[in-house]
């Protein structure tokens, strides 16, 4: 038989372990968009458009997007994920 100390520890590891999913899936969405706007970008370029056409397209400008391939690329090398 279970203590009931036994059965809350057990609930609020359940718990722990559902948010943890949770943030997993929010960070891997976010990932995910911010690498269909690098690529987005990465798209004009490749066709020649214009810097200020890009930015009044995505809101991004060069600086921004050159943030953002960083931030990718940490993200991609999980120097953002604790160990």
């Amino acid at each position: 038989l279970m203590t009931k100390t036994q059965e809350i520890m057990g609930i609020y590891g359940e718990v722990i372990e559902h948010e943890a999913l949770q943030k997993g899936r929010q960070e891997g969405r976010q990932e995910g968009a911010l690498m269909n706007q690098v690529r987005t970008i990465e798209g004009f370029l490749g066709q020649d458009v214009p810097w200020s056409t890009i930015a009044a397209a995505t809101g991004v400008d060069e600086a921004e997007f050159t943030r953002l391939k960083q931030q990718l690329e940490t993200a991609d090398d999980g120097a953002d994920r604790p160990t």
